[in-house]
């Protein structure tokens, strides 16, 4: 069978540069016996590398009915991808498999029939998109850290965020891709009124945004970078994450006391129409740093993925934001390639790569 029919890719290709280009590939149930290389490993390797998300299909005809044995397949797929990501696309050697079992069967909803997760980057204490070194005019790059003090579940740099569905719950769930990249790039020719001449205007734009986050963490109170701080608001409330992170989540009381007018930014939005203190906090952000609405933002910029049971979906976790919207009772456990630290010469080659192929999508010299 050749490469091309066991992958497809979604509407949302390459023709838009703007957005996450999605491939599905599909692993044939024979695979398992032996989990060696195979077109659609060479498929996933290639275009997660490149900068697209990928979901793999663990062999949907004859699935196993044991969430362990969903996961074992997971984990077995994504070794194999991850074997020709550092063969032949500049993976760090010290890169591996993280299955955050414990995270495994917590309900994604737990008081409410469906929920709406706000774009982020997992694990994003440590685990977000930084300056190459030699761009960072403010040490981000140093530790890329931005909340060492309170974590949920794993401590690790996460470079590729991913999620096994082993139940889908009432509906199927839909997850959404932002290219964060092409975010910054619109951000930065907003700001300044013209386009970047060279992407090292748009690393040392990032590093400034993220320097401003850390300075104003004692006000925002958030364990994550928001959109809105990454792309650049000054306003303390664009850097003000919601528990979850969910649109309809109520802020802290920490966070109503410390930002003054705040009340009003989550009572309300540019659109009008969109439902919980957080989604109407996103939507003043993307108006300020975009000139979009949230609804706005996500008519241009974002790709759609349903997943379905044995799905393992898996994108950049750096030069991506994710947002999903799925039921209270979907059950996944988080697959992702992680690094303890995110530091050396094969990390620094890794991340260039990623800047140098994102802005040249965009046609911006790096």
């Amino acid at each position: 069978m050749t490469r091309s029919e066991h992958a497809t890719r979604s509407p949302h290709d390459t023709s838009d540069p703007v957005r996450i280009d999605v491939l599905t590939v599909d692993v044939p149930p024979s695979w398992f016996a032996e989990a060696g290389a195979a077109p659609w490993v060479d498929s996933a390797a290639e275009h997660l590398s490149g900068g697209g998300s990928v979901t793999i299909r663990l062999a949907r005809e004859g699935l196993p009915g044991a969430a362990a044995e969903l996961i074992s397949r997971a984990r077995a797929a994504l070794l194999a991808v991850t074997t020709v990501m550092r063969q032949e696309h500049l993976l760090p050697g010290d890169a591996y498999v993280e299955v955050d079992e414990e995270s495994y069967g917590t309900p994604t909803a737990p008081r409410g029939r469906s929920r709406f997760l706000l774009p982020h980057q997992d694990g994003a204490h440590s685990s977000f998109l930084t300056p190459r070194r030699e761009n960072d005019g403010h040490g981000v790059t140093d530790d890329r850290m931005f909340s060492n003090t309170v974590f949920f579940k794993r401590p690790s740099h996460k470079m590729y965020q991913g999620f096994l569905i082993t139940r889908p719950g009432a509906f199927p769930g839909e997850t959404y891709y932002y290219n964060l990249i092409a975010l910054l790039v619109e951000a930065y020719r907003l700001r300044f009124g013209a386009p970047p001449e060279r992407g090292a205007d748009v690393e040392r734009f990032l590093g400034d945004n993220i320097a401003r986050s850390l300075r104003l963490s004692d006000v925002h109170r958030s364990r994550y970078l928001t959109l809105g701080s990454l792309l650049g608001s000054a306003n303390p409330a664009h850097h003000v994450l919601p528990s979850g992170p969910r649109a309809e989540s109520e802020l802290w009381p920490e966070q109503y006391a410390s930002i003054p007018g705040i009340w009003g930014l989550v009572e309300g939005c540019p659109c009008g129409a969109c439902e919980g203190p957080g989604a109407r906090l996103v939507c003043h952000a993307t108006f300020e740093t975009l000139g979009l609405s949230w609804p706005g933002v996500r008519e241009r910029y974002e790709s759609t993925v349903v997943g379905e049971r044995g799905d393992l979906l898996i994108g950049n976790n750096l030069s991506q934001m994710h947002a999903a919207f799925s039921a209270r009772d979907r059950q996944i456990c988080p697959v992702c390639v992680v690094v303890d630290k995110p530091a050396g010469p094969e990390y620094e080659s890794w991340l260039a790569r990623e800047w140098e192929q994102g802005l040249a999508r965009l046609g911006v010299t790096a």
